[in-house]
């Protein structure tokens, strides 16, 4: 997945990438697919999408607050790469919140035609804790389901962006 990331950070050089292990691998699926994060400080962040060897960046900063406690970013759902003419059938998405509160999951039955939830922490220098959680979902009617973590300090809606 790295390479893929790295190949493709060629083609946009304005997203440094650092060496791999400051690269958080939130999910790995096989063969070259799945999701990583970086981040060049506690505020700026850059997420990877990889799916057969392409690699989908986005990068920005996490806002100062958002009106759910805890909760930093919840990111609109990034197709992953769909064969020419088809349309894409999975969807993924990040969160990141404040401090550690996972394992994370759905709250009561997990939602049909979605994937299962991955979650890691990264502690910055600092000592700040930013828990990184990514979940997918495929193109049928988003619903309202909820996100919280195992001590249920933080959740948030699932599919409903703040960014």
């Amino acid at each position: 997945m790295l390479a893929s990331v790295r190949k493709s950070m060629k083609v946009m050089p304005s997203y440094e990438m650092p060496s791999d292990e400051f690269v958080a691998v939130i999910r790995r699926d096989a063969p070259d697919a799945g999701e990583l994060l970086w981040m060049k400080d506690d505020r700026m962040y850059c997420s990877a999408i990889v799916c057969e060897g392409l690699a989908r960046v986005e990068c920005g900063s996490l806002p100062e607050s958002w009106p759910r406690k805890g909760v930093l970013m919840v990111t609109m759902g990034a197709p992953y790469e769909a064969k020419p003419g088809e349309q894409p059938g999975l969807f993924a998405f990040l969160a990141v919140v404040e401090g550690e509160h996972g394992p994370y999951a759905y709250k009561g039955a997990e939602p049909g035609a979605a994937g299962p939830v991955h979650d890691g922490v990264v502690t910055f220098a600092s000592g700040r804790k930013l828990g990184l959680i990514s979940y997918e979902k495929h193109s049928s009617p988003i619903p309202k389901t909820e996100i919280c973590g195992e001590d249920g300090a933080v959740c948030f809606p699932a599919y409903y962006p703040n960014r």
